[in-house]
């Protein structure tokens, strides 16, 4: 199977499998260390079934076979595959980076392009297994929005080496999109917001959907210092994001939150891409060079989406009695 033209990443593409690249990916997958987590043997093992799928990847009927090199160029630095079930709605991913290449991001990249390939196609989840003992890997899916789903095993192929693993899941989310914010909507996201769960995590300004559209009336004022967006997933309205105590020349220059008031999406990288879109639009809008954000230190949730989208923790103190946790976004490089 063949996914045609190459997908192109910050610093490398992934392109199909070709005949030429054996050498190479046999060469990580069947070295003592660099395979070492695969299910592939080391070359002792190798027997003719094996060799001959090894010769016969870019026919395989069964799965995707990719080749990641360096932008570019034609310099090898890695492997993707790909497998999708019956259905074409969920795929497995495996990954493996060349070791004079550990520990710059490629593994990362490799797999971020390939979640993108599968988005694309309609696919709606990934997995992937990594050994227990194998942290970095583990690490990587769990960067990338991965969770483990439950316990399993595997071994390498007539070695009789057994590793205890895990099964992780990406459930893709559907793409965010920013609306404008219109008084209706901002009564609207009152309502949805003014639940028990929801402000167990984040405490809300206004008592009243009144008080949330006059809010919203006055973020439309000449010098307002606050600005929101709705988040659209399908069409649809499922939460807002906003800013406020807008100041390009204080520290931070604003502060930001978000919330998905639709359980259903909580988990699926919804408020993770809406507040990355948010923060490429307010950046530049209000010549923002710092932007802060506060969260209680229990709400885990919260933290991933910042982290994920270049926070990093600055603070962490007691707020009404509750641990909390502040952060800032430094933004130089972004207006540069």
């Amino acid at each position: 199977m063949k996914i045609g033209a190459a997908l192109t990443g910050p610093r490398l593409y992934l392109r199909d499998h070709r005949p030429g690249d054996l050498d190479f990916s046999a060469g990580m997958w069947l070295d003592e260390e660099n395979g070492r987590y695969l299910s592939d043997p080391t070359w002792d093992y190798v027997d003719a079934p094996f060799q001959k799928a090894l010769d016969t990847l870019q026919d395989s009927g069964t799965g995707y076979y990719l080749t990641a090199c360096l932008s570019g160029t034609e310099e090898r630095v890695g492997t993707c595959c790909l497998f999708p079930d019956k259905s074409g709605e969920g795929y497995d991913i495996g990954y493996c980076v060349h070791k004079s290449r550990w520990g710059q991001g490629f593994g990362r990249e490799i797999v971020e392009l390939a979640i993108g390939w599968v988005r694309a196609q309609g696919g709606k989840w990934l997995t992937a297994e990594a050994a227990d003992e194998n942290c970095p890997s583990r690490a990587l899916l769990e960067q990338c929005g991965f969770v483990p789903e439950r316990a399993a095993a595997f071994e390498k192929y007539h070695m009789g080496v057994r590793y205890p693993s895990h099964i992780y899941r990406l459930v893709l989310s559907p793409p965010a999109a920013l609306g404008e914010r219109t008084a209706e909507s901002a009564a609207r996201s009152f309502e949805r917001m003014n639940t028990p769960a929801i402000r167990a995590t984040l405490p809300l300004k206004a008592r009243t959907a009144e008080e949330a559209a006059a809010d919203f009336y006055a973020s439309q004022l000449p010098g307002a210092t606050s600005f929101g967006r709705t988040i659209l997933a399908d069409g649809r309205h499922v939460g807002d994001v906003w800013c406020y105590c807008i100041d390009p020349e204080a520290a931070p220059s604003a502060m930001v939150s978000c919330c998905v008031f639709e359980p259903p999406l909580w988990g699926r990288g919804v408020a993770s891409q809406a507040l990355g879109l948010f923060l490429a639009e307010i950046v530049p809008r209000f010549g923002l060079k710092t932007v802060g954000a506060f969260t209680y230190s229990e709400n885990l949730a919260s933290i991933r989406v910042l982290k994920k989208n270049g926070f990093r923790l600055v603070e962490e103190f007691e707020e009404d009695g509750r641990a909390s946790q502040y952060f800032e976004y430094h933004t130089e490089s972004v207006i540069a």
